[in-house]
């Protein structure tokens, strides 16, 4: 049959359904055509010609997440985070932050600026959007007895991505100095205590997450899974980590006396093809005499127990048997980097 009698057939059957339709309606005849029907000559919304992904998107709800975890390494210590982040979660974080993307920065010196050692981009997120709210919740529960109520603050997260040949070489998270309260204007300054990377988006090559002075509890080559391969030992030393969505790596950064570990230093490996997305959760330690809130420091917590709370050597705290160290002590220098600028209210 030729392409103009095929042409000619379809004209001719939707002249007959045309001509037939009104019939089938005065009648009510309850039939597969009369539905199809329906469909054909109905007018079209604009909800119809809308994304596909708006159409599937239920609101958000933040609930539990049953994640699993896997002791890389003791000291420091480094936890694998199977699960870290659900699916719902992760559509919900992707929409807040894909309007703020920029180029990433690094702390050198005091100064925030660019670098050739990392060409990712980064975006803030918003702090009252259901999702972070969720997410840090889940990430300060995690954290336990690391933060102490009143005196810690999980700190402002943020969007990473990385495209095609995009980096960034090795660094630390935690700063060289105690940074200032700037937000508040609190006598207290701040580091990352520790540091959360969990995966949005993998679909890559290459793009691992390297920490060249990390090595397993006991020797092993590879960790795999039905997911495949989550981290493997690094030709050069150390271990890589693979980037699976919603998975996380969760590290500790200061040693007990506030000073920065320097065996934590890890790169962003380049992706090869693809995009990765991930994002960075750093809790804060504050130290300094107004690092605790009005009535909630230790002092108030011991009140009216037979705990004596005396000033000690070298402005040390002595609470029982516990000493609090408050001198605050230099750290090594190097790159860190740059928390999401803050919108002010």
């Amino acid at each position: 049959m030729s392409a103009f009698t095929k042409i000619l057939g379809l004209s001719a059957y939707t002249a007959l359904v045309a001509i037939s339709f009104p019939y089938i309606q005065q009648h009510n005849i309850p039939s597969r055509l009369q539905t199809s029907l329906n469909k054909l000559f109905s007018t079209p919304t604009d909800d119809i010609f809308s994304d596909p992904e708006v159409l599937t998107t239920e609101p958000y709800i933040c609930q539990s997440q049953n994640y699993t975890m896997q002791i890389v390494s003791l000291d420091p210590l480094v936890i694998y985070i199977h699960n870290f982040l659900s699916e719902a979660d992760i559509i919900s974080l992707l929409e807040a932050g894909e309007p703020a993307f920029k180029p990433s920065y690094v702390v050198k010196n005091g100064r925030t600026q660019g670098t050739p050692g990392r060409t990712s981009w980064s975006a803030g997120l918003p702090a009252d959007d259901i999702a972070v709210e969720c997410v840090l919740a889940r990430a300060e529960d995690f954290l336990g007895t690391m933060m102490a109520p009143g005196r810690d603050e999980i700190g402002p997260p943020q969007l990473v991505r990385y495209t095609k040949g995009q980096r960034f070489n090795v660094h630390h998270d935690w700063y060289d100095d105690f940074q200032p309260d700037v937000r508040t204007g609190r006598r207290r300054k701040w580091n990352r205590v520790a540091s959360f990377f969990a995966i949005l988006e993998d679909d890559c090559t290459g793009g691992e997450t390297w920490f060249p002075k990390i090595e397993a509890i006991t020797p092993q080559h590879r960790r795999v899974d039905g997911e495949g391969t989550m981290w493997r030992k690094h030709n050069d030393g150390g271990i890589a980590f693979k980037p699976v969505r919603g998975n996380a790596v969760f590290w500790v950064n200061l040693h007990e006396n506030g000073t920065g570990d320097g065996r934590v230093v890890h790169a962003g490996l380049p992706v090869g093809d693809g995009l990765k997305t991930a994002m960075n959760i750093w809790p804060r330690r504050y130290l300094g005499p107004e690092a605790w809130r009005e009535g909630e420091g230790p002092e108030d917590e011991f009140e009216g127990e037979n705990v004596s709370v005396v000033k000690g050597e070298k402005g040390e705290k002595v609470m029982g048997k516990v000493m609090v160290e408050e001198k605050e002590e230099e750290l090594v220098v190097d790159d860190a980097e740059a928390d999401p600028i803050q919108k002010s209210d």
